[in-house]
């Protein structure tokens, strides 16, 4: 047997170590969730196609790209009212997102994304419903309450203004009658009382 010369035979283990490439169309899909997805056949019922490409896809390249996707999609933030919801509806949410990062089967997937909607679809949607209107009525109360603590520092500062300016008159007058030299036993008697009373009640203005 002949020995193939160095060059084939460098060319020939070349081939034999390559990433073997494939020629194939990929179809792009999203599911009524929002999810994408990208096959090698047609998108199935119930998905709409985004995007159709042909041409040589490295296998590997494929499995990272798609790997990537899934765990962006599966990092998403959860929303608030999923505590609104079930036990097992949670956990089958839960278990999509999983299956979402760890690459598991389309077919797999589809199948808890159905169940999901089938069985846990209104429930989210009451979910929901239910926690953004405690939010807005959450809310409608901190305004409410702010708006009263604002009205009753109002109505005490313009009760303080007023017992201020009542102090500031009465000072007035007891001041003029003090100057008066005039005045009778009686009216000094009450003069003093006046001033008592002026004391006691506008001590702190």
């Amino acid at each position: 047997m002949k020995a193939l010369p160095s060059s084939l035979l460098f060319v020939a283990l070349s081939f034999l170590g390559a990433e073997p490439v494939l020629a194939q169309t990929r179809y792009t899909c999203r599911d009524e969730g929002g999810a994408v997805y990208t096959l090698s056949r047609p998108c199935p019922k119930g998905m709409v196609t985004t995007a159709v490409s042909a041409g040589p896809v490295e296998q590997r390249s494929y499995r990272q790209e798609s790997s990537t996707s899934q765990r962006s999609r599966a990092v998403r933030d959860e929303p608030d009212y999923l505590d609104y919801m079930s036990g097992r509806c949670r956990t089958l949410r839960s278990s999509i997102r999983a299956a979402s990062a760890n690459g598991s089967k389309y077919e797999v997937i589809a199948g808890m994304q159905r169940e999901y909607r089938r069985d846990c679809s209104d429930e989210e949607t009451e979910a929901s419903s239910r926690y953004y209107k405690e939010q807005r009525e959450s809310r409608r109360q901190r305004r409410d309450d702010e708006r009263q603590q604002q009205e009753a520092l109002q109505a005490g500062q313009e009760q303080d203004a007023r017992r201020a300016q009542q102090c500031a008159e009465s000072r007035r007058i007891l001041a003029a009658k003090k100057a008066r030299t005039d005045l009778t036993p009686g009216e000094r008697n009450d003069l003093r009382r006046f001033e008592d009373n002026i004391t006691a009640r506008c001590a702190k203005s």
